[in-house]
């Protein structure tokens, strides 16, 4: 007798265990996918980060390499002062206004000159985004 009640306790105890055993396995396995997705979400993040960085610095140098010749007076001036523009006789500003790095196109919003040899860039992707690039012009 005592034998059947040790059995009808032993077998009750077996179900909940394995009940909670699945229950953390599943909640384990939860966590680590959200942890992957989150991982995946960063990552993906900082890639697209990198690229427009490295967007921005190309769109840079091709800006600086435009510049040159008879566009290097533009630099001296406001990009708002660049259309019909006496002091520059020769220079086409369209050069300088729009261009296109890898699969985006890019629009000058306007250039700011900081002295001689610096100024700062501000670019509209084809996508809404803006960029701000402070540069030192090469001489």
């Amino acid at each position: 007798m005592l034998d059947a009640i040790a059995r009808s306790s032993a077998a009750g105890f077996a179900l909940p265990l394995a009940l909670t055993t699945s229950a953390l396995l599943l909640l384990s396995s939860l966590s680590l996918q959200t942890l992957a997705l989150y991982t995946r979400q960063r990552s993906h993040q900082a890639l697209a980060i990198a690229q427009t960085r490295d967007a921005e610095r190309s769109v840079a140098m091709r800006f600086q390499q435009h510049a040159a010749g008879v566009h290097a007076c533009l630099l001296a001036l406001h990009s708002s002062e660049w259309d019909g523009s006496e002091h520059c006789p020769g220079a086409n500003p369209a050069v300088l206004q729009s261009g296109r790095v890898a699969d985006r196109d890019w629009q000058l919003l306007q250039w700011q000159p900081h002295g001689e040899m610096a100024g700062t860039l501000q670019l509209r992707w084809s996508d809404g985004r803006q960029s701000r690039l402070d540069l030192e012009l090469l001489p």
